[in-house]
């Protein structure tokens, strides 16, 4: 179990559910069910930022009702909680968290940058430009310059 599952289970016995009223399910959405049918989904606050892959997508617009728990690093209590159904047409922002949909398109990939080098990028950027757009606009400007 990875750390946001971890907290959670414990977050689901604080809540007064009995470990053996708690169904696991460590590699598939939604990673717990209850003994009266609700289920809940772990993430990760990464930054800003919550990663779905295109498989949980798949699994949890089966179950659209699931609660999203977001946790930061060093918190017990989920910092955020909604439902699948609130962010089912794949927005990008959901209540000041940004939202990264992992392999949904053939024609899109994932870099991995620095802080040092995403808060560099974020100066350059423009008020709600998201760092594709941006990525896109310098390399415009280093092209027309070179």
């Amino acid at each position: 179990m990875n750390r946001a599952q971890e907290k959670t289970l414990q977050w689901l016995i604080k809540q007064g559910y009995k470990k053996e009223e708690i169904s696991i399910r460590q590699n598939s959405s939604p990673n717990f069910t209850t003994s009266d049918g609700k289920k809940f989904e772990a993430k990760k606050l990464y930054g800003t930022q919550i990663i779905f892959y295109n498989t949980q997508h798949q699994q949890l617009k089966q179950h659209p009702k699931t609660l999203i728990l977001v946790f930061r690093e060093n918190e017990q209590e989920p910092f955020l909680k909604f439902r699948f159904e609130e962010i089912a047409s794949l927005p990008k922002n959901y209540k000041e968290v940004e939202i990264n949909w992992v392999n949904f398109e053939q024609d899109i990939g994932t870099i991995r940058i620095s802080r040092k080098t995403k808060d560099r990028l974020q100066a350059f950027g423009k008020m709600g430009e998201d760092f594709d757009k941006l990525i896109n606009r310098l390399l415009d400007k280093v092209k027309k310059n070179g």
